[in-house]
């Protein structure tokens, strides 16, 4: 979440964050951290509390790469 909010701030200050460029720090920024160590804590991963965390950090990211309003659902912004 800390590497997030200072990419949507940038985005909105049009410094050239297009959507690739956030496409392209989410794979190599923030999907390897979330992905870290992942088989030691796939067990916790089944309480609905740190299922909720990730599906969060995904969903915020999702939407600012494609440029959608917070309405749409997270399946859809998981396809896009």
């Amino acid at each position: 979440m800390k590497l997030i909010f200072p990419l949507t701030k940038s985005a909105k200050l049009n410094w050239g964050l297009n959507h690739k460029a956030l496409k392209t720090i989410y794979l190599c920024g923030i999907l390897p951290p979330l992905l870290y160590s992942a088989p030691v804590w796939v067990k916790a991963i089944t309480l609905k509390s740190y299922k909720d965390k990730i599906i969060r950090v995904q969903r915020i990211i999702n939407i600012k790469i494609a440029k959608a309003y917070r309405t749409v659902s997270n399946e859809a912004l998981l396809v896009i």
